[in-house]
């Protein structure tokens, strides 16, 4: 026997349910992972098509480009980098980046980015002569098109938290002694909501059958922070240092680092960890030129102009006189 929708009965439902919702509907919103400590109120990370500007390289303007990449990591830092590199086209130019972390998703998402078109990174900063030598890039330094003309340089470069799991996308990767390479626990931010719903059903053979389900009210309860990785997030993120063809062990360096401080790595450990793929420093890299899968950078270093002048022909001599 089939029982149809009654109004009366219809509205002792519903009377019944909303109860029960805001009673007990408290439930976790998907989690976000985000940095902890040290990025927090930083410059969002802005990407500049470089111009090199170098003393070796100026006089005959065969100076290379790179993509400078400095701030915090956001959420929506990948559509940045994707839009920068829609802008350079297929140029391969190598990445030069300084950052104090951020956004951990977005940061493996960029790392994929930077893989897929098989480019290169440095941590470093990057000069312009336009600016003074406390701003080293400044409104100053800017074409109409929004690129610059600069220097690369490494002293107190930074790359921490989030920011080596950029730094790893880059099929080749190098710190300089003066840069800061650091990793330490990634912080996973939960946000309590309380959510209330009108459902509307009917009962069919002594069984409810739901006809709508409306969202009517939503109450954010509070959040809390912790820095422990589940079984999955683990998984992940050890899955893609393996595809990033970076030692594992540096998951247990982060686990092992309390969110306010950082695990500095040497030049050593880094290498060790397979988290840089060579000695040098962000001038070595973006001076480098058509370098080949396995080859070091300094192998394809191009060579500094020479100072020697080549010997005249005899029609040069002539043309000379």
């Amino acid at each position: 026997m089939n029982f149809r929708f009654f109004p009366q009965l219809g509205a002792r439902c519903y009377q019944t349910l909303l109860w029960f919702v805001t009673g007990v509907s408290l439930f976790l919103v998907s989690p976000a992972l985000a940095e902890a400590a040290g990025a927090v109120g930083g410059a969002p990370m802005q990407f500049l098509l470089v111009h090199g500007e170098m003393g070796q390289c100026r006089a005959d303007s065969t100076c290379p480009d790179w993509i400078s990449a400095e701030g915090q990591i956001m959420a929506d830092t990948p559509r940045k980098l994707q839009k920068i590199l829609k802008q350079v086209g297929n140029r391969k130019l190598p990445v030069v980046v300084s950052s104090p972390g951020g956004d951990v998703k977005a940061a493996m998402e960029m790392a994929r980015i930077i893989r897929k078109q098989k480019l290169s990174i440095a941590v470093g900063h990057t000069r312009s002569r336009a600016c003074p030598y406390a701003e080293p890039i400044c409104s100053a330094a800017f074409a109409k098109d929004g690129s610059i003309t600069g220097q690369p340089f490494s002293d107190g470069a930074i790359c921490f938290s989030a920011c080596p799991l950029f730094f790893a996308g880059g099929v080749q990767r190098v710190s300089s002694p003066f840069a800061l390479l650091g990793v330490h626990q990634i912080t996973t931010t939960y946000s309590e909501v309380r959510v209330q719903y009108r459902t509307e059903y009917e009962m069919v053979d002594g069984r409810r059958k739901i006809i709508s389900k409306k969202e009517i009210g939503r109450k954010f309860v509070g959040k809390y922070d912790t820095t422990k990785l589940d079984k999955a997030q683990r998984t992940r993120l050890v899955s893609f240092l393996d595809k990033m063809g970076v030692d594992r062990g540096l998951v247990d360096l982060m686990l092992g680092t309390d969110p306010n401080g950082i695990h500095l790595l040497s030049q050593m450990d880094a290498l060790r960890l397979k988290l840089t793929t060579e000695l040098a420093d962000a001038d070595a890299l973006v001076s480098a030129r058509n370098c080949k899968e396995n080859q070091s950078i300094s192998d394809c270093v191009a060579p500094a102009p020479s100072t020697t002048a080549a010997p005249m022909t005899s029609a040069s001599a002539m043309a000379g006189k």
